[in-house]
């Protein structure tokens, strides 16, 4: 979409159509694993917040821990029983033992407020690629739903997305009355596999408001740039996507031990501790600034021990958070898009800083969602309010985006 076609400006935030979305409105939580969980430091009071993922720990005996402990920000527990439950005609939310959903939903909902969460979850199974009447069972479900404190989760393949299915999910969001928490199953980045997902996914949150980007990755800054009301960002890669029922994650790794991945700011790149020390190892590391590393290298990530891995866990979301203030100043759609492209080009053109830093041209490839963000344009027109931020949200010459 060039200039001449931008959409008219839509100033934001809007105005949250139910008590549960005003609650997250202009946030990007973190969303983290409930096993060994610790209260990360770093999450922005403003515009953070944090969503407690089930798995081998029960998400919500962690939220009562954290609310005992003197957690006072947004937090959210999710299920997830879509990463091991399927979504049918006949039941579209399901039971973590197996049981069909009936009046006990509302129950399971309440006891999600009851036990210190801001909001409840639907306990959504896995909605498959094209499954049209699991779909359409979600939604009449999602309308029964009389509640105020609840966002629907839709966990759905990220077929869902392209031809010939992108127009049915849109109507079918569209038809929710609730805020619309979206995850797309694929492996390892799902919007990665489909050419016109992202563009698509784009189009989608313009066109209905309250859909927000869910266990996803830079995805959800892209998201919150384009209407969505919130998003979460996984905290481990597994975690910013979903693997479908019954697959078994694929991984760039060939076996053995996996070390923990670090942000890398001004590349928006996750890499391996262990990459980071072997490409710096004669030449002097990059550091972060964040409340977690102040200063420190990035090099230090380089082990396989617990607390190694639970601190570069922490300056991920640490050094995301950093992020967050400058996007959210924006007034406009257009604004945000604007800053956010910007961002990423910056981002783009500081891989190719850095090979040379190194001498290695190959060092760093960007990654495919920073080229994507960095390439695809502007939607929106700017608003006639004032720009509240001038610059990228990270150091860099916007220069000319790659093609």
């Amino acid at each position: 979409m060039n200039d001449k076609a931008l959409l008219p400006p839509v100033v934001v935030p809007r105005a949250a159509a139910t008590p549960a979305e005003r609650l997250l409105s202009e946030r990007i939580l973190l969303l983290a694993d409930a096993h060994g969980l610790r209260e990360p430091p770093g999450l922005d009071p403003c515009h953070g917040g944090l969503a407690v993922c089930g798995g081998r720990t029960d998400p919500f005996t962690k939220i009562e821990k954290l609310r005992a402990g003197g957690y006072s920000g947004p937090l959210v527990g999710d299920p997830a029983l879509y990463t091991t439950r399927v979504a049918t005609a006949d039941e579209p939310f399901v039971h973590a033992d197996g049981g069909l959903f009936g009046s006990g939903l509302d129950l399971a909902l309440d006891g999600q407020i009851s036990r210190g969460a801001t909001v409840a979850l639907t306990p959504t199974g896995y909605l498959l690629e094209g499954d049209s009447a699991a779909l359409r069972a979600t939604v009449e479900a999602a309308e029964n739903l009389a509640r105020i404190d609840t966002v629907v989760v839709i966990p759905a393949a990220v077929g869902w997305l392209a031809d010939p299915y992108v127009e049915l999910l849109t109507e079918a969001l569209a038809a929710i009355p609730h805020p619309v928490a979206l995850a797309l199953g694929g492996q390892l980045n799902p919007l990665d596999g489909e050419e016109q997902a992202t563009v698509n996914l784009r189009r989608l949150l313009v066109t209905v408001p309250g859909v927000a980007p869910w266990r996803t990755d830079f995805a959800a800054f892209d998201g919150v740039a384009h209407g969505a009301p919130f998003a979460s960002m996984g905290a481990t890669a597994g975690l910013r996507h979903i693997i479908p029922p019954g697959e078994r994650a694929l991984t760039v790794r060939k076996g053995g031990a996996t070390p923990p991945t670090v942000l890398f700011p001004e590349l928006l790149r996750f890499t391996s501790g262990h990459t980071l020390a072997t490409r710096y190892a004669n030449h002097p590391p990059p550091t972060c600034g964040c409340v977690v590393c102040r200063g420190r290298p990035l090099t230090r990530f380089d082990g396989y021990d617990g607390d190694i891995r639970a601190e570069a866990n922490a300056h991920n979301a640490a050094a995301w958070n950093e992020l967050l203030p400058a996007l959210f100043r924006e007034p406009g759609l257009g604004e945000r898009q604007a800053l956010w492209k910007k961002t990423c080009v910056a981002a783009y053109q500081a891989h190719e800083v850095e090979n040379v830093r190194l001498r290695q041209m190959n060092a760093f490839k960007p990654p495919r969602d920073v080229v994507r963000f960095a390439t695809l344009p502007v939607t929106h027109a700017p608003t006639t309010l004032p720009a509240q931020g001038q610059s990228g949200i990270r150091p860099g010459a916007p220069g000319t985006p790659p093609r």
